[in-house]
C-alpha cells in the first residue's frame, strides 16, 4: 500500500496534474486509492461498483484537466468527488433524484482491515465491540466518526464533504460523542448482567 502523501506535496502534485503532468494525477491516484476505496464502501459496499467510481473520478480529472481549480486539500477534495459520483450513480441505478437519494444512503463501519494487526483478543473484542456501538449511530453521525478519527479530515474539511456548516459539524460530533458514550456505558452494562446470569 502507498504512502499517504503530505499535504505539501499533495498540493505540488495537483498543481502539475493541471499543468498536464500524467505522472502527477496517477501518483495522486496511487496515493489515495486506499482512502478513496475504503470511503467509497462505506457508501456503497459493491467492491466493483467502487473501483469503477474510483476509476471515473481519475478518468473525468485526466479529461477537465484545463478546468480544475485549485484545492486547499487535495484527500478532502477527492471524498467530496467520489461520494457525489457514488450518489449521482446509485440514483441512476434507482431512478432517483440525487437530492433525494443523498441523505438516505446507508453508511456503516467496519475495522476489519485493522483488526488482522492485532494479536490480543481483548483488543480484538474491544474494536469489534466499538464497531458495534458506532454502527447503532444514525448514519450521519457514522459518517462524521469515520471522517473525524478514521480519514482524520479537519472539522472544515468535514463540513465540506458532508455538505454541512461548519457549527452543524461540532454540533454533530458531541450528539454522536454523547451516544457513543451511552451506547458504550449500556452494552457494558448488559455484558455484566449477562456475566451474573449465568452464575
Amino acid at each position: 500500500m502507498s504512502r499517504r502523501l503530505p499535504s505539501e506535496e499533495a498540493q505540488q502534485l495537483w498543481q502539475e496534474y493541471r499543468a498536464g503532468d500524467m505522472y502527477a494525477l496517477a501518483k495522486i491516484m496511487q496515493s489515495y486509492y486506499a482512502d478513496l476505496f475504503h470511503w467509497g464502501m462505506r457508501l456503497h459496499a459493491d467492491r466493483e461498483f467502487v473501483k469503477d467510481c474510483i476509476q471515473e473520478l481519475f478518468l473525468n480529472l485526466w479529461k477537465r484537466q484545463d478546468s480544475v481549480c485549485s484545492v486547499d486539500n487535495v484527500r478532502a477534495y477527492l471524498l467530496v468527488v467520489l461520494k457525489t459520483r457514488v450518489l449521482r450513480e446509485l440514483s441512476r441505478k434507482h431512478t432517483t433524484h440525487q437530492s433525494t437519494l443523498s441523505d438516505e444512503y446507508a453508511f456503516s463501519v467496519e475495522f476489519a482491515a485493522d483488526v488482522q494487526w492485532i494479536e490480543e483478543e481483548n483488543e480484538v473484542y474491544q474494536i469489534r465491540k466499538l464497531e458495534r456501538v458506532i454502527n447503532h449511530l444514525p448514519d450521519r453521525q457514522k459518517e462524521l466518526i469515520y471522517l473525524r478519527f478514521y480519514q482524520n479530515l479537519s472539522f472544515e474539511q468535514i463540513a465540506d464533504v458532508m455538505h454541512l456548516g461548519r457549527q452543524s459539524v461540532y454540533n454533530l460530533l458531541q450528539k454522536s460523542l454523547t451516544s457513543l458514550r451511552k451506547n458504550w456505558t449500556v452494552q457494558c452494562i448488559g455484558l455484566l448482567l449477562a456475566q451474573f446470569m449465568v452464575y
